[in-house]
């Protein structure tokens, strides 16, 4: 920056150059890519179709700066804080003849309004950092800088990305041509930190930054039902158990849209589960949610398949031991009924062998009398029978001739 010097009238008169009619005026904008600090406006000066002519800042009547022009891309530039009161002009002189422009510091240098926001994701998943643009204009300047560096930059509707030191994003990043937005695929804990968003429209004198902190987190899991845990307490109905192993975020049991019950899950080294009691009848839909600020994971509970199925167990092995109760039973009858059965035939054959016995005692012969060892009649001996019958007849015949 030249020291500032008193401009005397002849000297721009000396300058050489072109004729008054063939100077333009110069044009005064805001350079929003030099800005460095956020305190302070960068302004430049240029004259478009010039070649030969010098350029100059004034503080009122006091040379600030000025550069001789030399090729269509010369530019000068001038840095002032936003409270800044001096009366800046812009003069492009040649030949003795000059034209001005005049700075209004308090319209052109207004500070970019600032948004800051959180955005919070899992790994594995993407992002989009909006601009809340509609459609990018084609003066309008969109940067991404993360880590004090651009990553990702949208001139004139082109994209153009850029991958920084220890950023981890090349191939990860997807800008939209329409709308500016930034999007970020297949994160990882690496990529946790602060994106800014600028958006600058030279011509129309505008700014706009955003901070964007993104959080990754570890991926959210399906949080487990599990029944008859040793954790829960017992009762007669059916007792499950909903766990999950994470850092963050609250475990609930829902009986349909209402909350039933939920703790907090933000500490691992807490036992992060909680019981629920139903009916094996229950028809009611009970889901176990875990959730954070961002997500959520849900599991049904199959009441069908944790509770009934449990009963209808119980219910087979009953109905296995009455069975077997019973056959047993039968069992048992039917070997009490064929030793019944066997202890009376038993019987019958025992009076069976007695009868010839005491008929032989009642006619005063021993059956071994008349038969041989064999149980067969001896020749020529009369059977007990044949004794007895001969009486008989002759009794008859004899009150017959009476």
């Amino acid at each position: 920056m030249i020291r500032s010097v008193i401009v005397l009238p002849w000297l721009l008169r000396l300058l050489p150059g072109m004729s008054s009619e063939e100077i333009p005026s110069p044009e005064v904008t805001r350079d929003y890519q030099s800005s460095t600090d956020p305190k302070q406006c960068v302004i430049l000066c240029l004259v478009p179709i010039v070649t030969q002519a010098n350029l100059l800042w004034i503080n009122g009547s006091v040379l600030y700066s000025s550069l001789m022009i030399t090729d269509l891309n010369t530019k000068l530039y001038l840095v002032v804080d936003y409270q800044d009161k001096n009366n800046y002009s812009c003069v492009v002189s040649s030949s003795g003849f000059n034209q001005t422009a005049h700075l209004n510091i308090s319209r052109i240098c207004q500070p970019c309004r600032d948004e800051n926001l959180t955005v919070s994701t899992s790994e594995g998943d993407s992002v989009t950092l909006p601009t809340n643009l509609t459609q990018v204009l084609f003066y309008d300047h969109i940067e991404w800088i993360h880590k004090n560096a651009c990553i990702a930059e949208l001139c004139e509707s082109l994209p153009i990305y850029r991958d920084c030191d220890n950023c981890g994003l090349n191939n990860r990043l997807q800008l939209d041509n329409k709308t500016g937005s930034l999007t970020i695929t297949n994160l990882s804990k690496i990529h946790s930190g602060l994106y800014k968003l600028k958006i600058t429209n030279a011509p129309l004198n505008k700014c706009l930054t955003k901070s964007y902190f993104v959080n990754v987190y570890d991926p959210l899991p399906k949080p487990v039902i599990t029944k008859n845990s040793t954790r829960c307490s017992s009762s007669s109905k059916c007792v499950v158990m909903c766990s999950v192993n994470v850092t963050g975020g609250t475990l609930s049991w829902y009986n349909g849209s209402r909350l039933n019950s939920s703790i907090s899950v933000s500490d691992l080294k807490r036992s992060n589960f909680l019981c629920l009691e139903v009916e094996d009848q229950d028809t009611n839909t009970y889901s176990c949610v875990v959730n954070n600020s961002f997500t959520n994971k849900t599991t049904l509970l199959h009441i069908n398949v944790l509770c009934k199925d449990n009963s209808q167990k119980i219910t087979n092995i009953v109905i296995g031991v009455l069975v077997s109760v019973l056959a047993a039973s039968i069992i048992a009858f039917l070997i009490w009924r064929s030793r019944r059965s066997q202890e009376g035939a038993s019987g019958s054959q025992a009076q069976a062998n007695a009868a010839p016995a005491q008929i032989a005692g009642a006619s005063g012969h021993h059956p071994s009398d008349n038969t041989s060892n064999s149980g067969v009649p001896l020749i020529g001996q009369p059977s007990s029978s044949q004794s007895q019958e001969t009486p008989l007849i002759q009794t008859a015949a004899n009150n017959i001739e009476q």
